[in-house]
């Protein structure tokens, strides 16, 4: 299990029931988890961005995902996406262990390549059980079936007006935390839901 994806949960939950501020225990397992090596302040920053965002997914996804989840999908648009697009799945394995994982966009081959997976087309990423979209994308109408969990967690992933009267919408602020903290339910049966990243402030206060 990443001890830094079930921090940033235990963030959440912290926010969502009042306790604002990670624990002790929680600031400790996050600096035992850090990476070793020195990096630049500003790589530091950027992957500091992009496991708060893995992380995010992750949680989002254990609870608002089908129990055993076989296919994992990715949308890249190349670059910083692709790292951190692998994160994503890193995250997912602290609770999933997807067999077939999918990656569509720029970058496809290689990252497909590196992750063990296969390069798609975009509608085949979009069938998995999760998707994780990395890229800034309008999701295409009629590409997502029900039961599939979809965490938006590029900047600028827009969702058609179609997609939003058919999904179970859940947002960053305050949905993650009411969900991880058991305040509200998570997935009831075979329902199409989406998750949309916000600005991910409590998950990179956790990991700072």
């Amino acid at each position: 299990m990443a001890d830094w994806v079930l921090a940033v949960e235990r963030a959440y939950v912290d926010a969502a029931t009042k306790r604002t501020a990670p624990t002790a225990a929680v600031r400790g397992e996050l600096a035992s988890a850090g990476s070793a090596g020195a990096r630049s302040d500003a790589n530091a920053e950027r992957g500091s961005i992009g496991k708060a965002r893995a992380a995010i997914g992750a949680v989002a996804s254990r609870y608002l995902a089908v129990g055993t989840p076989r296919s994992f999908g990715l949308v890249v648009e190349g670059g910083a996406s692709c790292a951190d697009a692998a994160l994503s799945l890193e995250a997912h394995r602290t609770w999933f262990s997807p067999t077939d994982v999918r990656v569509a966009g720029d970058g496809a081959e290689a990252l497909a390549a590196q992750l063990g997976g296969r390069a798609v087309t975009l509608p085949e990423a979009l069938a998995c059980d999760i998707v994780c979209v990395h890229a800034s994308i309008t999701i295409p109408d009629g590409t997502l079936r029900r039961g599939t969990h979809v965490n938006a967690l590029a900047p600028a992933v827009a969702l058609p007006d179609e997609l939003a009267k058919l999904a179970v919408i859940t947002r960053e602020v305050p949905g993650l935390g009411e969900l991880a903290a058991g305040l509200v339910d998570g997935r009831q049966l075979d329902e199409l839901t989406v998750f949309v990243l916000g600005d991910a402030r409590i998950a990179r206060a956790a990991l700072s």
